[in-house]
């Protein structure tokens, strides 16, 4: 059971990775001279954030909010429950409850992703206004989505390991 779960999400997460993609390839990257948008950046700048919205244009923010609000909204969710499980499978096999918590990582991953993308789609439609707080707020949600990202991805790779050399000690003994 616990693979067809894994296997689920693992198919949820590609579909929504590759709808994601190809929703960015086909239509925001031709309106934005195939610049990539702002929220695959770490720590955005305000000037680079409001230049992408210049060469955007009015269709080209629209199509970006629309984007982050149809496709990346999925994507979050995927990533974030899949590592989320994946963690939790490869804690299970240590007694230690303290582990537990890394189960969180994506999790914070996945809140922080959609506050970075809300930020986003408003700044999106309030331009050429500019809210510098709100862009504050949705720059530290990006750079907070990347740390515990990239934390979530080294948690998986630590407990793999750690479980590989438990389970060669095991076979041993």
């Amino acid at each position: 059971m616990r693979l067809a779960i894994w296997l689920l999400l693992l198919g949820f997460l590609i579909y929504s990775e590759n709808s994601l993609r190809t929703a960015g390839e086909e239509r925001l990257k031709p309106l934005v001279n195939g610049k990539n948008p702002p929220d695959l950046s770490i720590g955005i700048s305000k000037e680079k954030l409001i230049n992408f919205y210049e060469i955007a244009g009015q269709e080209g923010r629209e199509t970006y909010a629309n984007i982050l609000m149809r496709y990346d909204l999925l994507y979050p969710l995927s990533y974030g429950l899949f590592f989320a499980y994946t963690i939790s499978l490869l804690v299970r096999n240590f007694r230690k409850r303290l582990l537990s918590i890394l189960i969180f990582l994506p999790l914070i991953s996945m809140l922080s992703d959609f506050v970075e993308n809300a930020g986003f789609i408003l700044l999106a439609y309030e331009y050429p206004n500019f809210d510098d707080q709100l862009f504050q707020i949705a720059r530290t949600a990006q750079i907070l989505k990347w740390s515990m990202a990239f934390a979530s991805v080294a948690t998986i790779i630590v407990l793999l390991i750690a479980n590989g050399i438990r389970l060669a000690m095991r076979s041993k003994s």
